[in-house]
């Protein structure tokens, strides 16, 4: 991936204050330059990375129309089946959620649904969203600011990969007590993981930019 290295911007330039780029940890302010592809821009004063270059919105809309079947899988099927002594038991995301309330763990169920289930269907959904109407419709959506700005808070509360690194933890402990048989889900949890993370290294003000790009 190719790296471009900016000079800061000097005051005696005349320029556009939508051309401006600043570094969000020195705050040295640079002259945005055109990328290519992929290319990235970094702050030659502290070398953090400025901007970016992504991907076009058609591949990243089929990211997340992949990440949305995927998660509807991890919650379709059973996470695991635990056998012990010819009893079977198995449950889903949404089952373990509710048998947190069962057993007067209501604040658990509430933090299971909210950071497993409830933020990252809300990101991927208004991702779908602001992606569709840019990249096929080629318009700017109604509610941009605000799906960005709900982006940008639930951000910091989506989960899922503490939760597999849960379960996994879990499961090593149980191998030992009862037979345990990984299901679906589990598979599914583990890819969707890997797409959250790709997904999440998309910062939204790259998103921003890249939409003030394709729409001029």
């Amino acid at each position: 991936m190719a790296n471009k290295n900016q000079q800061p911007w000097r005051m005696a330039q005349p320029v556009r204050l939508t051309e401006l780029a600043g570094c969000e940890e020195c705050d040295a302010v640079y002259r945005r330059i055109e990328l290519a592809a992929g290319e990235r821009a970094y702050c030659t004063c502290c070398g953090a990375e400025l901007y970016r270059r992504g991907q076009s919105f058609s591949s990243l809309l089929a990211l997340v129309v992949t990440a949305l079947i995927v998660f509807v899988i991890a919650n379709s099927f059973p996470i695991v089946i635990v056998e012990l002594q010819g009893n079977t038991s198995q449950t889903t995301l949404i089952g373990a959620a509710w048998t947190m309330f069962h057993i007067d763990r209501a604040l658990v169920g509430v933090l299971i649904l909210i950071t497993t289930f409830i933020v990252p269907l809300v990101e991927l959904l208004l991702l779908s969203y602001v992606l569709f109407s840019i990249g096929f419709l080629q318009r700017r959506p109604k509610y941009l600011t605000p799906a960005l700005r709900i982006l940008f808070l639930f951000r910091t509360w989506g989960m899922v990969e503490v939760f597999l690194i849960g379960v996994l933890v879990t499961l090593v402990k149980l191998v030992g007590m009862v037979t345990v048989i990984p299901g679906i889900a589990l598979w599914a949890f583990t890819l969707l993981s890997i797409l959250l993370v790709y997904i999440a290294s998309l910062k939204i003000k790259d998103l921003w930019d890249e939409v003030d790009r394709s729409l001029q």
